[in-house]
């Protein structure tokens, strides 16, 4: 209710609004993999950043050209991990969105499964459907988790 009247006041709907849902699901997820990334980035050893900068690249090329190409697996889990987060969020499609129209997956599974005759072979059939775009997503990007290894990158 307190949304819904933020969002009347700066001149917008809160109901039904795709855009809403979608920075809610930023604010759900952001920190999350910020978290994350900031802990993978702490395991990158300095010595192959100090290496670059000896090397002659700049701050910004080191980061360019070393730390995020070893940094790639984890920018691939985090982004795995946010849309498998996003894809099976339900609360807040719940409360945001009243039109059956706009309804993401969760809530129509739901909507399946409160029928008065219940289809509990549809709604099995309907979850395991709506796990094929994180497992198409995984596979697609399994061969960037195992690029970017930082062993043997440092000796000693």
């Amino acid at each position: 209710a307190m949304l819904a009247q933020l969002g009347t006041r700066l001149g917008f709907e809160v109901q039904d609004n795709l855009a809403v849902l979608v920075i809610t699901y930023l604010a759900q997820t952001l920190p999350v993999g910020l978290y994350m990334l900031a802990n993978y980035f702490r395991t990158i050893p300095t010595e192959i950043e100090q290496a670059g900068l000896i090397d002659g690249c700049s701050r910004l090329g080191v980061i360019w050209q070393i730390t995020l190409p070893l940094a790639i697996p984890a920018l691939v889990s985090v982004a795995i991990y946010t849309f498998m987060i996003a894809w099976n969020e339900f609360l807040y499609a719940f409360i945001f969105l009243n039109s059956h129209d706009l309804f993401t997956i969760p809530i129509k599974i739901s909507a399946i499964y409160g029928d008065p005759t219940p289809r509990p072979h549809v709604v099995m059939a309907a979850s395991t459907i709506m796990t094929l775009p994180v497992v198409i997503l995984f596979l697609a990007l399994e061969r960037f988790l195992e690029q970017g290894l930082v062993s043997g990158g440092v000796k000693g």
